[in-house]
């Protein structure tokens, strides 16, 4: 199983705290592939596993405060905005993004054990 990772640098929303969360990134299919799982990590801190369970591609205009709120705790414009900042080197109007849905898992006691163990080597 190819393990990916998928960093934070903030808890927007305070989203990473729930069992399933968002993120919206740059487009990306090599990264962020479906059914691939991801360690989540804030701040070099593993929260934990989790499986990108559905995607949806993306431009900046399909971009609405329903999704914008749920992922960032913002409204479209202040999202763009923070967009802009995160990606300053990237046209925004020509690019598409990846709107991840991410589900945690949860290990069995041994697997959190032995992946513990992987983590720390």
């Amino acid at each position: 199983m190819e393990l990916g990772e998928i960093k934070f640098s903030y808890n927007w929303n305070n989203k990473l705290e729930n069992k399933a969360f968002t993120t919206i990134r740059i487009h990306n299919p090599n990264k962020y592939v479906l059914g691939r799982v991801y360690k989540i990590c804030l701040d070099e801190k593993i929260k934990g596993l989790a499986i990108l369970q559905n995607k949806r591609i993306l431009n900046i205009d399909q971009l609405n405060d329903f999704i914008c709120y749920l992922d960032t705790g913002y409204n479209t414009t202040e999202a763009k905005k923070i967009f802009q900042r995160m990606y300053k080197n990237i046209n925004l109007q020509n690019a598409l993004f990846d709107f991840c849905l991410l589900v945690y898992q949860t290990p069995t006691r041994r697997e959190a054990i032995e992946l513990q163990a992987r983590l720390e080597l």
